[in-house]
């Protein structure tokens, strides 16, 4: 499984955050995550998906989960472009997410997150 790709690409609605949770749950699992570690990144990569929805005018979100030997790597696409100030909502997400994985990384193109596997 090391150096394994995975890639969903999802519509830019709220709707579809649980189906990512859900693959972020299996995927932490083939991982060998413990069941505490696997709750992390599900309310990580929701978080994330909230963060994403409301930056950029893309119409989707692309979520790539890159698995390797000692740490899942995830990245989200967003845009920063033009917004100014964040949100207290948005201040909050990314407190969650820094609380939660190992390494949170954010750029004007992407967010990435890491958590090691044990």
């Amino acid at each position: 499984m090391n150096n394994d790709i995975i890639v969903v690409t999802i519509p830019k609605k709220p709707d579809y955050t649980s189906m990512i949770r859900l693959v972020s749950s299996s995927i932490g699992n083939k991982v060998g995550y413990n069941i505490d570690e696997i709750e992390d990144l599900k309310v990580a990569m929701g978080e994330a998906c909230i963060l994403s929805y409301g930056k950029s005018d893309d119409e989707s979100i692309n979520i790539r989960f890159e698995i390797h030997k000692d740490k899942l790597e995830v990245s989200l696409n967003w845009d920063t472009v033009g917004s100014n100030e964040e949100s207290k909502e948005a201040a909050l997400g990314r407190m969650i997410i820094e609380s939660l994985m190992d390494e949170a990384y954010y750029t004007d193109e992407e967010i990435r997150l890491i958590k090691y596997i044990d």
